[in-house]
Order: structure tokens, then C-alpha cells, then sequence
């Protein structure tokens, strides 16, 4: 896997592709080590619900790996309160850069859009997101 692995990822730096992001599924902190070797910088989704924690592995590695997603969507569809609280525990890995916060894999249908607005625009507040990349755009109501 590693050679073959590799040999994509000089090519795809080679013509200027930075970030390259691999579908995993599960807990994948073993595989971590040998990925980022091949050149791979970047996972997703990142699966709360097998184990992974983007706090733990943006400590582990640092810049050398980009984070996508993270949030416990089985947490979502619980309400604000739980979502200020999962907010809260990643601000900080947010902050250092190189997350992309979500929820991890798909979101479940029981998240209304008013859920997802509000999700949104706590990330938005909490995480200093205004500042650092585009706003986010929305086609619906504000959330207060």
C-alpha cells in the first residue's frame, strides 16, 4: 500500500496539489504513521463514534495532518446545549488550524436545518472562523 501510495503522492505534489485527503472509515490511529510517510496529509471522516479524537491527534501530529469532521453527529439532533458543548471541546483544535470541522460522516435525517444553521454559526462565533476563511452562506432564516 505504502510504494503505491507514495508514488500518487509525489505526482500529485509534483504538479502543485498540497493537501491530499484519504477516505477512512473507523478508527485509523494505527495506519496514521505509515499514511503520513506516503505523503498522505490529510483523513476523513474522522469517526468520534470509532474512537477517533481530532484534540488527541492534533496534539500526535500536528500540521502534518489535516482533520476533517469530528463532531459526534449522534450528538447534533440532541439541541443547542449539546451543540455549544461539542463546539466547545474542539475550539481549541480549531484555533490551531489544519481541522475542518463537521459532522463526522453523514449527517443522520433527524437534524433539522434550523440544528445545522445553528451548528454552523456556533463554529462560526466560537472558533473565529469570520477572521480566517469565507463566511458561511445560508438561504434560509437567521438563527438568533
Amino acid at each position: 500500500m505504502m510504494p503505491r501510495y507514495k508514488k500518487i503522492t509525489d505526482l500529485l505534489r509534483e504538479n502543485g496539489v498540497h493537501f491530499i485527503l484519504l477516505d477512512c472509515d473507523g478508527n485509523v490511529d494505527e495506519l496514521l504513521p505509515l499514511w503520513i510517510e506516503s505523503g498522505i496529509n490529510g483523513i476523513f471522516p474522522l469517526e468520534v463514534a470509532a474512537g477517533m479524537d481530532p484534540l488527541n491527534l492534533g496534539k500526535k501530529y500536528g500540521k502534518n495532518l489535516f482533520l476533517t469532521e469530528g463532531i459526534d453527529k449522534r450528538e447534533l439532533s440532541k439541541g443547542r446545549t449539546e451543540i455549544d458543548r461539542q463546539v466547545e471541546i474542539v475550539k481549541e483544535r480549531i484555533k490551531d488550524g489544519g481541522y475542518f470541522v463537521q459532522g463526522d460522516h453523514h449527517l443522520p435525517e433527524d437534524i433539522s436545518y434550523d440544528t445545522i444553521v445553528y451548528f454552523m454559526m456556533r463554529i462560526t462565533l466560537y472558533c473565529e472562523y469570520i477572521n480566517r476563511f469565507p463566511r458561511f452562506v445560508f438561504f434560509s432564516r437567521k438563527v438568533p
